[in-house]
């Protein structure tokens, strides 16, 4: 047997080196693995890597699709424009509204960006779409009709694949009026991020 030395914690005791690790000849005694570092932890953290990753990548996309690619930051010209606008047609003046996402001023063709309307007239698929495209258009015609707006590009001089002009369209207040978000709000067009368009049929 081993001989006895003092031990103090609380209180004086005495015990045997091998209580604490040692044996007869002095060599510590192998300890209880911790737990945390176990293979059967590793296995679990192993696991949960793959739907980790998943998490961040959704956050990366939600983050990109409602900040960055919807809301680009606006580098071009403001312009201002008043009212009044009528519906595109024979003798109508030359400011028109043509569907629920274009208007015309004179010869210059203005595609509000962020949304997406239901066709007009022959290029309807459906007449639930032209019915759903004259609400639209005349929900655009209402709202800028309401006051003067200002017209704003991501960069000057930037137009669509049918040559219209790309901008935003707001009206100054407290806090100004995002035409294209008042046209989602009304049920009228849809938020559009130029990628795949759905069917209004």
């Amino acid at each position: 047997m081993g001989d006895l030395i003092p031990f103090r914690k609380r209180r004086k005791t005495w015990t045997r080196p091998e209580d604490y690790g040692a044996n007869d000849y002095g060599k510590v005694l192998p300890t209880r693995r911790w737990r945390g570092a176990g293979p059967k932890r590793r296995g679990r953290w192993a696991a949960w890597k793959p739907w980790l990753g998943l998490v961040v990548l959704l956050a990366v996309w939600w983050a990109l699709d409602h900040y960055w690619l919807k809301e680009p930051p606006l580098a071009g010209t403001p312009q201002q424009v008043s009212p009044p606008f009528h519906r595109c047609g024979k003798g109508r003046g030359p400011n028109c509204v043509v569907d629920g996402d274009t208007f015309i001023m004179a010869q210059r063709h203005i595609r509000i960006t962020g949304i997406d309307a239901p066709e007009t007239g022959a290029k309807a698929r459906c007449p639930v779409e032209a019915a759903q495209a004259e609400a639209a258009a005349g929900a655009l015609l209402a709202l800028l009709n309401q006051g003067p707006f200002t017209l704003q590009a991501p960069e000057d001089g930037l137009r669509d694949e049918y040559g219209r002009e790309l901008m935003t369209v707001t009206r100054p207040g407290t806090p100004p009026q995002d035409i294209a978000k008042a046209l989602i709000a009304s049920g009228t067009v849809r938020a559009y991020a130029y990628g795949q368009r759905q069917p209004w049929c």
